[in-house]
């Protein structure tokens, strides 16, 4: 076998002192894994440098031998191999005899074993001959190794191999796993012969990869369990009982030993003896074989034993410091446990122990070979990371060097070990810790020696030096000078002398250095308030100066001796900075006493005895006391402290009075007489008096501030209220009855009543802003207005009042204002100047009014002192436009101004008035739009400085005023508004289309529109700075304009329009259009157009509701300005009508205003188009006839009339309305609680938010009505908020229609859409008071009197003003009409038939007198008994008038002198005369006191009997005189129109597009005398039908005028006769033969009164009926053509039928 390794390779290792090399060697050349190799035989010997490999295969030689690099993987490295060819090597293999000469080790690789018998009890050898005494026989060897053995191969299958290969049982096999080889042992060698060479036919075998060779006849033993033997004793047994002896390995670890023979058969002769023992001490003896490096056991294979314990030294400080450190003890028995060792750390020496788990090991037993070298070096490499250092600090300074060593040692990770007994410190820690603390360790130790040292020799000394200037001049440095020279000195100041201590030289120089400095400090004389210095003198100078100096870092010191008082310090400048300081800190406050009996109060005298005593540090305050002032001296927080203590307790207690307002007189006497309870807790506190609408305090002003929240409580516990009764005969009735009332009333509900004057109650009534000198409104809105009056009575919300800066009102007008609204004035401005701190020229600061100011605020205005012009000017400038902020931020829309700075602060005359209108001018142009306020009026009561005013605002805001004639100055001005430059004289025409859309043409700048888009024009290359308009508008947006144009990416073509926001513009959007320059003239046309329809649809599409645009392409882009007018109004309209535009309704066309020829074009382009438009040449007064009366506004309100209905838009919460009916703008299901809508939920409690959602689950019209809950009023009307106007518009007009058809009197909506839905607020103030003219202008008699718009955000009162402003009635003739005057003539038309388009000019309606309103102030203890009262006024007024109403259309033929009659009726009886319209008939009604009712109605009748027409129906309407006929619609819906309507649709089922009353009296007289006639001839009343009679349009003027025509008969057919023809059935005339249809497909068909009388069968050519009876004269009326059934009737005389309703259908 030995034959067949004939391919070797030299192998050169780097190291040789590897434990078990050769096994190595062999399992990596038999790997292909990791070199390419195969089968193989390994030649090494122990400490070689080289071993030979021979394998079997050539291929396998060659691919190790191409490998580059060969290396072993060790535990710990690597081993790396050189392999090349043997230099020696001959090419021609071996012979197998020269191969079995060599000794070979067989590779193996992890084989199992199976012993079947001891191997000891036959050698594993044979003889040729079969005797062992031969000795020159060649022994032949009876076992084998199998190799290559894999880790999953167990000893059963290895077994089962075997005997597949043999197909015998009789051999034994014993696997080593850990080498992968096993030995099969036979009973013969020519057995194992034959198992070797049958192995490689095995296909088993072959498949698995084993190897297989005869294993060496060896001349090694194992000796096992030797305990003590020698090596000497071992040879010599072995060398008597076997032979020479040629080496002895011993293993005391293992107690084991290796003997090696010379001769193989000792090892035979060994095996012969059974058992062996030394000194009686049996050993076993096991076969050992040098190739496999293991002995062949069989059964009595040897069990591992663990190794014995290791015990280490260990430094016993290392030691305590793993003990303590877990985190190292951890480390080290990491790592011992990777050698499976357990360490011990709790004895003074570390214990190694082995781990069970070792034995479990596959190298166990190499392991444990090597366990306890490797653990003790594994150990001795942990510990050495930790080290440990002694110290021997000296005895005496041992306890301090433990403690500084602890200390420095605090946060490091190290552990202080003490050892006293050895006089040591040890610190333990890591080497690298303690390596870097040891040196310092060591300085610690030894300068703790010499301060010990230098302690034994020192002594201590006192010098004459205080505390406080020792510290002076420690500050100079004296101490860091001293320690510089003398590091050990200690200096230590007690009060009074300086210790110092040291050696005796250093105390002497120290000394000498103190005193000279000493000697060179700065001294001052205190300069301090003679109060602070006396304060001073009483103190303890270190106590002073450590409190007052050295505690603020003032480098200063106090020296006191007798009544000097002086400052020391080391320079000039701390002299001076301890000066300031003291200065600061120390003052003397003066109170200047109010009311001298305060201070003769015991009160008095204990507060400041308390106050004295109270404050015990250094420097107490003290308190002196004279007649007119109280002087608090001492530290300033203290001091103010006191002031302040002392201050409120001589104002609490000061005599002062005291006004509470109240609403109205009547609560006044209500308090007085009614409800006096509040009297017994004012009782012998205050003096109580009464004045008009106020009750007076006084007494001190503790008390009265207290009696005066009292009073306030039974004031706000009164319920007022106030009942306006605008009925003719009230007033007259309650002042003849007022006493008998009033006390009937009183004993019912306990309520007091007064009738009063005027209505309403409070200050708001009483006082009227003066006529003004000049007046003026800016483009803005607010009302510029110079007045002379006294500021202390003039009626504006805020008003202005300059004072020193002293801050005392003294002088001038603040002391004025000061006297009039009481001394609380002062008190209150005091408590806000603490507030924001020292004011300086230039601030200003809010407060509320009082006593009897008209005013709410007084803005206190510090104004400047006119020393430096320039900032004089600037800080005037800076006071008004705060005042003006402080207002506006405060809620006040009308401020008054006095000439700030006049007079006592010497500014220049005139100068002062120019520089406060400047600083109003710029205000109001810096707001803009953004400003709330209303009114800003300049008040002076000098004449000079109201003329200079005026110059002021004529120079600044123009000479445009209107001038009022006032005492004073004469002024003079044109009669101009400002707002007007941007008003009528720029508006040129305007109409709408039938669609709803407004087409506006005015005048202006583009930039400056409101409208929510405006259109630019924009060249290609999108530079907004090319072209004017778009300069202007680049100018007003921003740069960001350009900034968002840029970032759209837009292409630039022609007729492209991007879209941007509008940045500072006032519009929301921009749209920029390409415009074509005019060339290609179809081309640049379509782009234009394109451009206008773009724009307009982009505009409704985003929901855009007005749009502004100018004469695009008209200007430098050469298009023809007529074409470009042209193309503009015919797209408008072309928008309008296709599109029905839900969104866009206001369509504006901006022309610049010096542009006449454009002007010019668009205005001729708008009059062909529009000939009836409304023309801007025409005046103000003629465009502008709103229906609302001219508007009265207070800072709150703005109040109109329309008819009867009074129109209020008020701010205010909506919860406190008490009108009939509160309108809640919530959601779809009526559960919203956000908003109004939460306000008004909480606010009427849980039972109507459960109606709520009872009445939105079931089917609603999308309004609700509910209860009021705790609400005022008498339902709430919920209603689903919108956003859109259009939907708002629609929203409150079914509102208010549900008001009228409940005949409530009066609603409160809110602003709705404003809050959460974000509208604006003009579209909604737009949408509303639309709604409210619709429906008021259909309803004109109703049961609503006053609707009132409810506005939460105050600035938003600014946009329903101008949009109430857009519908005010122009003419000032207009207002006694109450707003009607544009409504009447559709009244008139229910009556006359006329069209609205040209109402007649005669004046045919009576109208009522406006009744001027009754007014009641109601007061009581509840609201409940109020109302009681009110609805007992009511029962008193119902019980006494009374309503008469009269139906006679006779009304309208009144004469002038009758209407006249009317008029001076209402005057003299007091009664109310109007007319009704909702009937057909017209309705006078009378309403007034009984008796007066009953009067009026008498003469009434009498006039009417005087004008009444007996011969026309009474329902016929008014006709104008020299009037003949005359054609009345009937109105839809009537009666009158339900029975002719129904008489046509009874036969005929065509659509009725119109039904018109034939008015013609000649007519019908000339019927009703022939119908006389018929009933006596015929002798009975059934002589008259309705019948129907077809006819075309052109044919009808005729019938209206003259009647029927039998001249006309024949014209259709003349079947029975020739007259006029009348079906019975509206089908038969409906046929086109008799009733052609006009071109645009109408017919016409008369409903007839017919004389048909007595009639008979009708006959061809008939021009008469026939006689009744032969030659008689007595002839029928008519004839038909079926007498028992006709469905016609024909007669032959003209005034037998009369056309009485025409009816229009198709």
């Amino acid at each position: 076998m030995a034959g067949v390794h004939s391919y070797p390779l030299l192998v050169e290792l780097e190291e040789t002192n590897i434990p078990r090399l050769k096994i190595k060697l062999v399992k990596y050349f038999q790997s292909k894994k990791s070199n390419g190799g195969g089968e193989c035989e390994v030649e090494y010997e122990n400490g070689s440098r080289t071993a030979m490999v021979r394998f079997r295969r050539e291929e396998d030689q060659r691919n190790v031998l191409a490998k580059e690099s060969h290396q072993i993987s060790l535990e710990k490295g690597v081993l790396k191999l050189t392999v090349r060819l043997p230099t020696e090597e001959k090419p021609s293999r071996e012979t197998p005899s020269d191969k079995d000469k060599k000794k070979s080790d067989v590779a193996a690789d992890k084989q199992p074993t199976a012993d079947k018998s001891d191997p000891t009890a036959k050698v594993q050898t044979e003889t040729e001959g079969g005797d062992d005494d031969t000795a020159d026989e060649e022994p032949c060897s009876t076992s084998a190794v199998l190799g290559n053995i894999s880790d999953n191969t167990n000893q059963e299958f290895l077994e089962m191999l075997v005997e597949n290969i043999t197909k015998s049982h009789d051999f034994t096999l014993e696997f080593f796993p850990d080498i992968s080889s096993a030995v099969v042992t036979f009973q013969s060698g020519k057995e194992n012969a034959n198992f070797v060479a049958k192995c490689p036919q095995n296909k088993m075998f072959t498949r698995k990869g084993f190897s297989v060779q005869h294993l060496e006849i060896t001349t090694q033993v194992l000796v096992d369990d030797i305990l003590h033997f020698s090596e000497e004793v071992l040879q010599l047994y072995f060398e008597n009982e076997g032979g020479d002896v040629e080496e002895v390995l011993l293993n005391d670890a293992h107690q084991s030993a290796v003997i090696t023979f010379k001769d193989h058969r000792a090892v035979q002769k060994i095996f012969k003896k059974k058992q062996h023992s030394i000194k009686k001490e049996e050993i076993r003896v096991y076969p050992f074989y040098k190739t496999l490096g293991v002995a062949l056991y069989g059964k009595d294979k040897p069990s591992l034993k663990l190794p014995a314990d290791i015990s280490e030294p260990i430094d016993s400080a290392v030691l305590r410091y793993l003990a303590q450190n877990k985190s190292a003890a951890e480390t080290i028995c990491s790592e011992m446990n990777k050698h499976f060792c357990i360490v011990n750390l709790d004895q003074t020496t570390v214990t190694l122990s082995p781990v069970s788990s070792l034995l479990k090991q596959k190298n166990a037993k190499a392991i444990i070979k090597e366990w306890t070298d490797t653990v003790k070096s594994a150990f001795a490499q942990s510990v050495s990371q930790f080290k440990s250092v002694k110290l021997y600090p000296d005895s005496d300074a041992w306890k301090e060097s433990e403690k500084k060593i602890r200390e420095m040692l605090l946060n490091e990770n190290v552990i202080v070990v003490p050892d006293k007994d050895r006089g040591a410190l040890l610190v333990a820690g890591l080497v690298s810790d303690v390596n870097r603390l040891e040196k310092s360790l060591s300085e610690i130790i030894n300068k703790i020696a010499k301060t010990i040292h230098r302690e034994k020799s020192s002594k201590t000394e006192e010098i004459k030096v205080s505390p406080s200037v020792f510290h002076l001049l420690c500050q100079d440095g004296l101490m860091d000078k001293l320690l510089l020279v003398y590091p050990e000195l200690k200096l230590s100041p007690e009060s009074p002398n300086l210790k110092i201590t040291g050696l005796g030289e250093e105390i002497n120089a120290a000394s000498k250095v103190i005193f000279d400095a000493v000697l060179a400090l700065k001294r001052q004389n205190l300069e301090l308030d003679k109060n602070v210095l006396e304060l001073l003198k009483d103190e303890q100078q270190e106590e002073l100066t450590d409190a007052l100096l050295t505690s603020h870092q003032m480098n200063a010191a106090f020296e006191i001796s007798g009544n000097r008082v002086q400052l020391l310090a080391v320079s000039d400048r701390d002299l001076s900075h301890a000066q300031d300081h003291l200065g600061q800190l120390l003052t003397s406050q003066y109170i200047h006493v109010e009311d001298s009996n305060v201070l003769k109060k015991p009160e008095w005298q204990q507060l400041v005895s308390l106050l004295e005593q109270a404050n015990s540090k250094p420097c107490r305050t003290r308190i002196n006391t004279t007649a007119q002032q109280v002087v608090v001296s001492g530290y300033k927080d203290s001091v103010i402290k006191v002031q302040h203590q002392l201050g409120d307790f001589l104002t609490q207690n000061a005599h002062i009075e005291e006004t509470v307002v109240v609403k109205a007189n009547a609560v006044v006497e209500y308090l007085k007489h009614f409800n006096t309870s509040w009297m017994e807790k004012v009782k012998d506190k205050v003096r109580v008096s009464y004045r008009n609408e106020a009750i007076c305090l006084s007494g001190s002003r503790v008390n009265v501030t207290h009696c005066k929240t009292v009073v306030d409580g039974a004031v706000s516990a009164v319920v007022f209220d106030s009942l306006n009764v605008c009925m003719s005969g009230v007033k007259k009735l309650f002042q003849e009855n007022e006493g008998v009332y009033f006390s009937a009333i009183k004993n019912k509900t306990g309520c007091l009543v007064q009738l009063v004057d005027k209505p309403g109650g409070g200050q708001d009534n009483l006082k009227q802003v003066p006529t003004p000198l000049y007046q003026l409104k800016t483009p803005e809105g607010v009302e510029i207005a110079v007045c002379k009056a006294d500021m202390c009575s003039y009626p504006m919300q805020a008003v202005v009042s300059p004072f020193n800066q002293d801050l005392k009102h003294s002088t001038g007008l603040a002391a004025a204002l000061l006297k009039a609204a009481g001394p609380q004035l002062q008190d209150e401005f005091y408590k806000m100047k603490k507030i924001k701190g020292q004011l300086k020229p230039g601030d200003c600061v809010i407060s509320n009014a009082g006593g009897t100011l008209c005013c709410q605020k007084v803005i206190h205005a510090v104004g400047p002192k006119y020393e430096k012009p320039q900032q004089a000017s600037a800080q005037l400038n800076k006071v008004v436009k705060g005042s003006l902020e402080a207002a506006e931020n405060h809620g006040c829309v009308s401020v008054a101004l006095p000439s700030i700075g006049r007079g006592m602060r010497c500014f220049p005359l005139k100068q002062c008035e120019l520089t406060i209108v400047k600083a109003v001018k710029e205000y109001c142009d810096e707001k803009f739009d953004d400003i709330t306020l209303q009114k800003i009026h300049f008040v002076n009561n000098d004449d000079i400085a109201v003329q200079d005013m005026v110059a002021a605002v004529k120079q600044e805001f123009g000479n445009l005023s209107v001038v009022h004639s006032q005492q004073g100055p004469h002024l003079t001005a044109p009669m101009q508004s400002v707002s007007q430059s941007t008003g009528s004289d720029l508006y040129l025409n305007r109409v709408q289309t039938k669609e709803g859309v407004d087409i506006v043409l005015t005048k202006g700048n583009l930039e400056a529109s409101t409208t929510e888009v405006i259109v630019n024009t924009v060249s290609s290359d999108l530079d907004l700075n090319r072209g004017a308009v778009s300069q202007a508008i680049l100018r007003a947006a921003g740069p960001k304009l350009q900034q968002l144009v840029d970032a759209q990416g837009a292409t630039g073509n022609d007729g492209e329009i991007i879209v941007t926001d509008g940045c500072q513009l006032k519009s929301k959007k921009v749209f920029h259009a390409i415009a074509p320059h005019y060339k290609d003239q179809a081309t640049s046309e379509k782009t234009l157009r394109g451009i206008f329809k773009d724009c307009l649809g982009m505009a409704e599409d985003n929901n855009l509701t007005s749009m502004s645009l100018s004469a695009i392409g008209a200007g430098n882009l050469g298009f023809p300005k007529d074409l470009v007018a042209s193309l503009m109004l015919d797209n408008i309209l072309e928008f309008s009508k296709k599109k029905h535009p839900k969104h866009l309704k206001k369509v504006v066309i901006v022309l610049y205003p010096s542009d006449a020829q454009t002007i010019q074009a668009f205005s001729d382009e708008f009059q062909k188009k529009f000939p009836s438009a409304s023309s801007g040449s025409t005046s103000s007064t003629q465009s502008k006839g709103g229906p609302f009366s001219k508007i009265t506004s207070t800072s709150d309100m703005h109040e109109t009339k329309m008819g009867n209905v009074t129109i209020q838009v008020v701010t205010g919460d909506i919860t406190k309305e008490t009108a009939d009916v509160i309108v809640n703008s919530s959601n779809e299901n009526f559960t919203l609680k956000s908003g109004v809508s939460k306000a008004i939920l909480e606010a009427a409690g849980p039972a109507v938010e459960v109606e709520c959602r009872n009445l939105g689950a079931e089917p609603n019209q999308g309004m609700i009505l509910t209860s009021p809950g705790n609400l005022k009023c008498k339902k709430i009307l919920h209603l689903a908020g919108q956003t859109d106007p259009v939907k708002i518009n629609k929203t409150v007009k079914d509102a208010l229609l549900i008001c009228v058809k409940s005949s409530f009197t009066s609603v409160s909506f809110p602003a709705i859409g404003t809050g959460q839905g974000n509208v604006q607020a003009r579209l909604v103030a737009d949408a509303m008071l639309d709604a409210v003219t619709d429906v008021m202008s259909q309803n004109i008699s109703n049961s609503l009197t006053t609707i009132r718009i409810v506005i939460f955000q105050k600035p938003m009162l600014k946009d329903f003003h101008s949009s109430m402003q857009q519908r005010e009635a122009a003419d000032p003739d207009s207002k006694d009409l109450g707003g009607w005057n544009w409504g009447w003539t559709k009244i008139k038309s229910l009556f006359t038939g006329g069209s609205t388009e040209n109402p007649k000019t005669e004046k045919d309606v009576v109208e009522s007198l406006k009744v001027e309103a009754t007014c009641f102030h109601i007061c009581g203890d509840t609201q409940a008994n109020v109302d009681l009262a009110k609805k007992l006024l009511h029962d008193k007024i119902f019980q006494a008038r009374q309503t008469i109403k009269i139906e006679d259309n006779g009304v309208l033929r009144f004469s002038d002198e009758d209407r006249q009659k009317i008029t001076d009726m209402q005057k003299t009886m007091g009664i109310s005369i109007k007319i009704e319209s909702s009937k057909p008939k017209a309705t006078l009604i009378i309403e007034g006191l009984s008796n007066d009712v009953l009067r009026a109605n008498s003469e009434l009748i009498k006039m009417l009997s005087k004008n009444r027409d007996e011969n026309v129906p009474e329902h016929w309407q008014h006709m104008p005189a020299k009037t003949t006929w005359q054609p009345f619609a009937v109105q839809a819906k009537t009666s009158e129109y339900d029975e002719i309507l129904k008489l046509f649709q009874a036969s005929c089922n065509r659509t009725v597009t119109k039904i018109e009353r034939i008015q013609n009296p000649g007519l019908w007289k000339s019927l009703q005398l022939k119908k006389r006639d018929m009933e006596v001839r015929n002798g009975h009343q059934n002589n008259e039908r309705r019948l129907f009679h077809g006819t075309c349009d052109t044919t009808v003027p005729i019938i209206n005028d003259r009647g029927f025509n039998r001249s006309y008969a024949g014209k259709n057919a003349a079947l029975y006769g020739n007259g006029t023809y009348f079906a019975v059935n509206a089908s038969y005339s409906a046929n086109d033969t008799y009733s052609k249809p006009n071109q645009n497909g109408e017919k016409f068909m008369y409903v007839c009164r017919v004389l048909t009388g007595d009639f008979t069968l009708g006959q061809k050519g008939m021009v008469t009926p026939p006689a009744k009876k032969h030659g008689s004269t007595d002839l029928y009326d008519s004839v038909v053509d079926n007498v028992a059934n006709p469905t016609m009737f024909v007669v032959f005389h003209d005034t037998q039928a009369y056309p009485e309703y025409l009816i229009t259908f198709k």
